[in-house]
């Protein structure tokens, strides 16, 4: 592996094995939503961030899985490259994550990690299996330059408390930097400075949050009014609904979908409403594509919403725990709090409750893609010059 920081040829490129689901899905059109589900690692917006990282890793980057037999990882990669997510919390026990991670042995860069809550100023209790996971992380740094990539403010503090601040940096997370386009902020001004919300796209699926579950209802009538889009990246259920598998699905969380979507409108009214409005991708490239038709998005999903934000499109997310709040804050990105929403709120109210500063976005963005930059040169990995821009 060439010295941290060392230009490379294609005959000494770093290999790196890149921990993560799958980037996209192929032939989701034929298949069902249970294998699209598990294909994503159980949230279509994981698609976002290995997308993501398959770019800045690129080019001599694969993807390999945790069933991937550890000999195999060795094969493929002289580096391994976690695509983490909200892993540190009360809610998992890693001992078996870290134990695979020791027996692959491979130097390791983590990328995203962040952790869970009820709210941003919560305290972080970790299961034992989980600390000793987030341990094993810093012990297989490449070098002596942090190795863990942190979502934000708040998960250096878990970190902190457990004398691993050190190891870490924060970098927010990796599908902020899926538009290296030199127009990227234009776009977003052209859109920001719009008065009138002529279409909407709605992150939407939430509907066993307390919090949120009243406001996606006036958000699923503004879609209607808009002509817009409710986009489904999680639960399964509401995956399957959105993707016309209501006959597959069990009556009582179908009924449950029904109310509440449109509560007190026929069944069949919705079904019309999901035909014109719900829909899932496969994949991050093709999910920007689509947004870059609407004027504005929101809501409690914030992949949906960064996805849009990648495309031009401006939004805001309705944070109901520490895991989009973090991110929100890190990057900039308008957030409201389910919980202190109004539940009277306008459609033109959208861009009041959520105003995307373009330019404080964008000097944030900068910071953490300098940090995410000297994080991965840092750990020996020359980033892609579509992270770098030279």
């Amino acid at each position: 592996m060439p010295a941290p920081g060392a230009a490379t040829n294609k005959e000494d490129m770093t290999r790196i094995a890149l921990l993560a689901p799958m980037r996209r899905y192929e032939d989701s059109f034929a298949r069902r939503s249970e294998a699209l589900f598990l294909a994503s690692g159980g949230n279509l917006g994981n698609f976002a961030f290995v997308e993501a990282l398959w770019r800045h890793l690129s080019p001599d980057v694969t993807i390999v899985s945790w069933e991937t037999p550890h000999a195999q990882v060795r094969e493929r990669g002289d580096i391994l490259v976690l695509a983490a997510a909200n892993q540190l919390g009360a809610h998992t026990d890693l001992d078996d994550w870290a134990e695979n991670l020791e027996r692959i042995g491979l130097p390791l860069v983590v990328a995203g990690l962040g952790a869970q809550a009820e709210h941003i100023d919560a305290p972080v209790d970790l299961t034992s299996g989980t600390e000793r996971f987030a341990r094993v992380l810093a012990s297989l740094a490449p070098g002596r330059s942090p190795n863990i990539g942190v979502r934000g403010e708040f998960t250096l503090r878990v970190l902190d408390r457990l004398g691993l601040a050190d190891h870490a940096v924060v970098i927010g997370c990796p599908s902020n930097f899926l538009n290296d386009s030199t127009d990227f902020y234009a776009d977003l001004r052209l859109r920001a400075d719009k008065a009138h919300i002529d279409r909407l796209c709605v992150a939407g699926g939430s509907p066993h949050v307390h919090s949120v579950k009243d406001l996606e209802v006036r958000l699923a009538q503004f879609v209607e009014a808009t002509r817009g889009a409710y986009v489904v990246q999680d639960p399964l259920d509401m995956m399957q609904f959105a993707r016309g598998e209501s006959q597959r699905m069990d009556p009582e969380k179908l009924r449950w979908i029904l109310h509440f979507l449109g509560p007190g409108r026929p069944a069949e009214e919705i079904e019309r409403w999901r035909l014109r409005h719900a829909m899932c991708f496969n994949d991050a490239t093709s999910w920007m594509e689509a947004m870059r038709n609407f004027d504005f998005a929101v809501g409690a999903r914030f992949h949906g919403v960064m996805l849009a934000i990648q495309a031009g499109t401006p939004g805001g997310v309705i944070a109901h725990d520490s895991r989009t709040a973090e991110l929100c804050e890190t990057m900039a990105i308008p957030m409201q709090q389910g919980r202190d929403m109004p539940r009277d709120f306008d459609l033109d109210d959208l861009r009041r409750l959520f105003p995307f500063d373009v330019e404080k976005f964008a000097a944030a963005r900068e910071r953490l893609r300098r940090s995410y930059v000297d994080l991965l040169r840092g750990c020996g990995i020359e980033p892609d010059k579509r992270l770098t821009g030279v």
